[in-house]
């Protein structure tokens, strides 16, 4: 089997087990990842945090909107760069739109959009991690492809949190050469700094 065949039966197979989760066990388990994130010195640190909103059963970030007087950005796929994000700050006014994914996104002005590099602080959506910051999402390439630069130029910023369920946590992933590395894990059960 090929590492990308093995890549996708993976991403089935979390897909599935996530997919799986009652809702009150999906909120439950948010609200436990948000209380790792909340109490770690790279949260408490940020100013300026992008996040998600989730689907498929995804982890939900969004509580910490409402733990934190911080200003928080969502993703909007890039009308100017195929497979590509553009950050848009949010607010509890921000009226939103489903893209051609389902997923919605922020309507926005363009004062509203910051540069990936002068974020402080980026939670990511994922479907598997490993321990080294190997992050495995949903096959598009949007974040690795929107982030390159941090491979590129060799900064830690904007540094990126990979939040998911406990069982998202695998033992190895074989990173592709376009994987940009997490630096810190928030499941329910732990917080790592990589």
């Amino acid at each position: 089997m090929t590492t990308e065949n093995k890549r996708n039966t993976l991403r089935i197979q979390l897909q599935q087990r996530r997919s799986s989760l009652s809702k009150k066990q999906q909120t439950d388990y948010s609200k436990k990842i948000c209380q790792q994130v909340i109490q770690s010195n790279c949260f408490q640190k940020a100013q300026s945090i992008a996040f998600y909103t989730p689907v498929k059963g995804e982890a939900s970030p969004l509580p910490l909107q409402q733990m934190a007087n911080k200003s928080f950005y969502l993703p909007v796929l890039s009308s100017q760069q195929a497979f590509h994000l553009i950050f848009v700050k949010i607010d509890k006014n921000t009226r939103y739109k489903n893209n051609k994914y389902a997923i919605p996104e922020p309507i926005y002005n363009t004062e509203d959009i910051i540069a990936a590099e002068n974020l402080d602080l980026i939670i990511m959506p994922l479907v598997a991690m490993d321990r080294t910051g190997n992050r495995l999402g949903m096959g598009g390439g949007y974040y690795d492809r929107s982030l390159a630069f941090k491979k590129e130029a060799k900064t830690n910023a904007p540094q990126l949190l990979g939040f998911a369920y406990d069982f998202q946590l695998v033992d190895q992933l074989i990173a592709q050469a376009w994987d940009v590395p997490l630096d810190f894990i928030a499941t329910n059960k732990e917080f790592i700094c990589l």
